[in-house]
């Protein structure tokens, strides 16, 4: 369970610092509700929604980062257009974010790629060592693994099998819109980055 927000309503920015840490929280504990997102892309005009895992932020940046197959259809949509929203809720804290910017994509032959390759556990590369692009169609419930990594994880020389289809998703954010539920009455706040982030209470 994670800790409630602490905020003054005299003070906005509270909200957003706190909004931060959690973030930063998310990326670093498997069990924060935050850690898992929606990422929204378009495709020929109309929206595409995923959900991603919170893979690293960085604060001073602005950025939200997630892993992908380079194959998936998230990576040509942004690349045709980088425009980007995350989503993500506690249903503890009853509170929603929703974060919009643009998407930079890093593939395996890029040093960002390769460091976060380099970071990642044997399990988490074994996820992308698989058969068939993500999306293609299937005859059967089956994983989309080679039968030899069913059950065991990749040794060093067939994990690189897996960075060959490794993608970064780097997401820049300029809008922030934070949302808490209440039985009394919803409270809402809203940041958007000129050269500082700039804030202000809305009504929900």
């Amino acid at each position: 369970m994670t800790r409630q927000f602490e905020f003054n309503p005299a003070n906005v920015s509270t909200i957003l610092e706190e909004t931060w840490l959690h973030l930063k929280s998310a990326a670093d504990t498997e069990t924060h509700p935050w850690r898992l997102g929606n990422l929204a892309t378009s495709s020929e005009g109309r929206p595409r929604v995923r959900t991603v895992i919170l893979r690293d932020v960085r604060k001073e940046r602005r950025e939200l980062i997630c892993y992908t197959d380079q194959r998936s259809d998230k990576i040509s949509e942004l690349k045709d257009s980088p425009w980007m929203e995350w989503m993500t809720y506690d249903p503890v804290t009853r509170v929603q974010v929703r974060l919009r910017g643009s998407a930079t994509v890093h593939m395996n032959d890029d040093e960002q790629a390769a460091q976060h390759w380099q970071d990642s556990s044997p399990e988490h590369r074994r996820g992308y060592i698989t058969v068939s692009p993500p999306g293609a169609k299937a005859e059967s419930a089956v994983p989309n693994l080679p039968d030899y990594l069913f059950d065991r994880l990749p040794n060093d020389e067939e994990a690189q099998l897996g960075y060959e289809n490794f993608a970064v998703i780097v997401c820049r954010i300029e809008h922030l819109d934070w949302l808490q539920l209440r039985r009394n009455g919803h409270l809402a706040a809203q940041f958007l980055w000129t050269d500082k982030w700039e804030g202000h209470w809305k009504y929900a």
